[in-house]
């Protein structure tokens, strides 16, 4: 019997159940581990509060303040930056005539940015050790060899999980010893180590270096031929590479991850073209796509272009992607962002902590239990309701009942 191919697209809201903070969450945790490390300053603050006084009056106001949403931050912050450089050019002195200067306060907001990125990767690592994995272990023990995950968190939560309950993983790089579940991790991950080529981590997990037949001993200033990927193998290891990233000797190393914002900058992590690529390629080949706690906001416009050429292709081949987003919270903002993307959309409004994840995904209970008569007397597993729906996405009744309504009521029969 072939195997139902499912990819899960995990974003924060997975990980929220475990206790992981969302994007909205972040900012001021991140501002507290600054003044933690005394990083944090008035200029700092004033600008992030006149930041959000902005925002507040583009969304229209509001009884209460709007929490910051720090890939917004990132997001604006570039915007900032071009005004005071703007600015400048009305300047009687030069960029650098005193503190004062616009190019020098665009300066500063960048070095903020830096502040607050840094901090960022102590704030994962430290909510990630008070970390509830029940739900998350829940999810992972219907996950088979068959799936695939494409997940945008920096945590690693979803390894960590599969590990476990005795799962075997990989991170999709399309090594000939890779075998489990591929985790396409999207945006890097908190457990990597970009370091230049000249590094050799004997203790560390390779992932990526790139073969390059015409390169010479000397750096070419391009990250893809300069540099390689690697992963810590156990939580010590990865502890003291975050206490003590700062204080690392020899040549340059960084946090694998891609930074926050609207544009961020994937090809400055070795390796994750790769990720993108494999990860793509598994969705093109999925007989299911249910998403998790991703919102397809704004901030993921890459991840929305990749995704809609996947569709695109499939619904050209006559075998649209049906997708379930689990989510109690989709506005209808969010549901349109889907359905633009890939058409063929269902939405459950239940928190994955509480759904039944083996009634609802797992092969057995698609083939035994999760069946329905068609009009001949014949029973349909899920996957082939699934299927009938791909095939003929406009041909059901609006008004009817839906993919899940038809499990649903399945079930309780």
């Amino acid at each position: 019997m072939t195997q139902t191919k499912r990819v899960f697209i995990l974003g924060a809201g997975f990980s929220k159940p475990a206790g992981m903070p969302l994007a909205t969450g972040l900012i001021e945790l991140i501002l507290q581990k600054l003044e933690s490390q005394e990083l944090q300053d008035n200029e700092m603050q004033e600008w992030l509060d006149g930041m959000q006084e902005r925002l507040e009056w583009l969304s229209g106001g509001g009884q209460r303040p709007r929490p910051l949403n720090i890939e917004e931050v990132f997001h604006y912050a570039n915007f900032d930056v071009e005004v005071f450089r703007l600015k400048q050019q009305g300047s009687p002195v030069g960029r650098y005539d005193g503190p004062g200067t616009p190019w020098n306060v665009a300066e500063s907001i960048t070095t903020w940015l830096g502040y607050l990125e840094d901090a960022l990767r102590d704030v994962i690592f430290e909510n990630e050790d008070r970390a509830d994995f029940a739900p998350i272990k829940r999810w992972a023990k219907i996950v088979d060899a068959a799936d695939s995950v494409v997940t945008f968190n920096y945590d690693t939560l979803v390894e960590r999980a599969l590990k476990e309950i005795g799962k075997t993983w990989n991170h999709g790089m399309g090594h000939e010893a890779d075998n489990g579940v591929p985790v396409f991790k999207l945006h890097g991950s908190i457990d990597w180590i970009v370091a230049d080529r000249s590094e050799n981590f004997h203790k560390l997990d390779l992932l990526f270096d790139k073969p390059n037949k015409n390169r010479t001993k000397q750096n070419t200033g391009h990250i893809e031929d300069d540099a390689c990927l690697w992963r810590c193998r156990t939580r010590e290891q990865q502890r003291n590479w975050i206490s003590g990233r700062d204080l690392q000797s020899g040549s340059w190393k960084s946090v694998g991850i891609a930074g926050l914002g609207a544009y961020k900058q994937l090809h400055q992590i070795p390796g994750l073209g790769h990720v993108w690529s494999h990860g793509m390629r598994a969705l093109h080949e999925a007989d299911v796509g249910i998403v998790v706690g991703f919102s397809m906001s704004d901030f993921d416009a890459m991840a929305q272009m990749q995704f809609a050429e996947v569709a695109r292709k499939r619904w050209a081949e006559s075998r649209p992607l049906p997708v379930i987003v689990i989510d109690p919270f989709a506005s209808e903002a969010t549901k349109e962002r889907f359905r633009r993307v890939f058409r063929t959309v269902d939405f459950v409004s239940t928190r994955h902590e509480n759904l039944d994840w083996a009634c609802l995904l797992t092969e057995a209970v698609q083939d035994k239990q999760f069946t329905k008569k068609n009009s001949v007397g014949a029973r349909r597993s899920v996957k082939e309701i699934l299927d009938d729906i791909a095939r003929n996405p406009f041909k059901a009744d609006p008004e009817g009942p839906s993919v899940v309504d038809m499990l649903r009521e399945d079930r309780n029969r």
